[in-house]
């Protein structure tokens, strides 16, 4: 036994090295990509945190994975505080991401400015531009993806339409999300534009292919009915932006999630908020609701996976929370055709299939090497693919988990969806141009 745990211990040693070379070098390579505060965790975090919890180090760890996994900046700062105050000197980086921990959280100035210091006192003397009082200047947290990138993709069940809002240059003139008739047959027609002020952050189309809903930051909320061509209202959310939403014309209603942890019902009437309900302490970022319009799931940064249960009355009632779905933000949710089964990506890693009936019960897990975002379940409901940053799209098995496909891309993908008529798997290019593959199953 003792020699197993030597072996245990030299083996997580040795990761911890490697690991950290790994990520070193691949933030050298890639700077223009990645800011400093959110390189990934060490591949051996967990193992090092479980073995010695109380050591400087591992709090440095644990502030690593909070940022990455949790978006979670007090949590960060709190880990960073106990390291440095216990004198922790071993990695400078962590001096520097203290002081970009306060800037995003608009700390005093008093109090940036000491961390600062501290870094330069104990890191490598580096050019003043890296100041994070200079690059995390006016920064919104979490940051957005790298210009061009398509995250916000979502498709009507009835196959007629899907809208993407690809990630644009925040100082343009106008920021764009667009709709593509798939049916429409007149070439002019097949794309329509939603313009927009400020950077997109939920888009969803509503079952039968009738509305878009859209967020902007600021809180903004969007509604129109593409059937009619009409705009029914352009909204505000008193409570922040709105990260998740979903239209149901049938019940007359929107559902939102926001950044301050709350779910609302608007009545798509009115414009007015019928019900408003605080889901998470949290932000909730992923809502989907099932194809019988009966059920609504919510998904937020600390992992957690609720379900909702429409009542008459136009509210909603939570009936299930699963506290333990992911250990990271949850970055999509998907219903199955059954209406029992739920997928759920996350920046963990990982994607799951949960079965709800009385319960939420995961049935499957499955990995990639970077967060995952995209997730859609085939119309069959045998497979389901998944896309996420490694620049890998796949397609699994629903019943087994086994992977069916595989796709390798140049670079990240952010979404995909099955389409409704073919099967095909679409996802979008550099260009925001719909691209249809046949997943070659094996």
């Amino acid at each position: 036994m003792k020699s197993f745990q030597k072996y245990r211990i030299l083996c997580i040693v040795t990761l911890a090295f490697a690991g950290g070379a790994y990520y070193e070098l691949n933030y050298v390579k890639s700077q223009s990509e990645f800011v400093p505060v959110m390189a990934p965790p060490n591949p051996a975090a967990e193992l090092l945190i479980d073995l010695y919890p109380q050591r400087p180090g591992s709090k440095c760890l644990e502030a690593d994975r909070a940022l990455y996994l949790r978006y979670d900046l007090e949590a960060a700062k709190n880990h960073l505080e106990e390291a440095l105050n216990q004198n922790y000197k071993d990695d400078a980086s962590y001096f520097y991401n203290y002081a970009s921990v306060l800037m995003l959280l608009n700390a005093p100035t008093e109090d940036i400015d000491e961390a600062v210091r501290q870094w330069r006192v104990n890191g490598i003397p580096i050019q003043n531009e890296l100041d994070p009082r200079l690059i995390y200047k006016g920064v919104r947290f979490p940051l957005p993806l790298e210009e061009g990138s398509t995250r916000l993709m979502t498709k009507s069940l009835d196959g007629r339409r899907v809208a993407i809002a690809p990630e644009m240059n925040p100082n343009a003139p106008t920021l764009t999300a667009q709709i593509n008739h798939l049916q429409e047959p007149n070439p002019a027609y097949r794309k329509t534009d939603i313009n927009a002020r400020s950077r997109f952050t939920a888009l969803t189309l509503s079952h039968d292919g009738s509305h878009v809903i859209a967020a902007n930051e600021g809180g903004v909320l969007t509604i129109i009915n593409l059937d009619s061509q009409q705009l029914l209202h352009r909204l505000t959310n008193s409570s922040g932006d709105i990260l998740a939403a979903a239209v149901v014309p049938s019940r007359n209603i929107a559902v939102t999630g926001d950044h301050s942890g709350k779910i609302k019902i608007w009545d798509l009437t009115s414009g007015s908020v019928i019900h408003s309900e605080q889901a998470t302490t949290r932000a909730v970022s992923a809502l989907a609701v099932s194809p019988n319009n009966s059920i609504v799931a919510t998904g937020d940064w600390d992992g957690t996976v609720s379900i909702w249960k429409f009542k008459d009355s136009g509210s909603v009632e939570r009936i299930i929370q699963n506290d333990k779905a992911h250990q990271g933000v949850i970055t999509r949710l998907v219903f199955g055709s059954d209406n029992e089964t739920l997928a759920s990506a996350s920046r963990d890693h990982t994607a799951s299939i949960f079965r709800y009936r009385e319960s939420l019960d995961r049935l499957l897990s499955v990995q990639h090497r970077s967060p995952i975002y995209g997730i859609d379940i085939a119309p069959a409901g045998t497979t389901f693919a998944t896309a996420g940053e490694d620049q890998i799209v796949s397609v699994w098995s629903t019943q087994t988990g086994e992977q069916l496909h595989v796709d390798i891309h140049a670079q990240p993908i952010y979404s995909v969806l099955f389409n409704v008529k073919t099967g095909e798997l679409m996802t979008v290019n550099n260009q925001q141009e719909l691209i249809n593959r046949t997943p070659v199953t094996r």
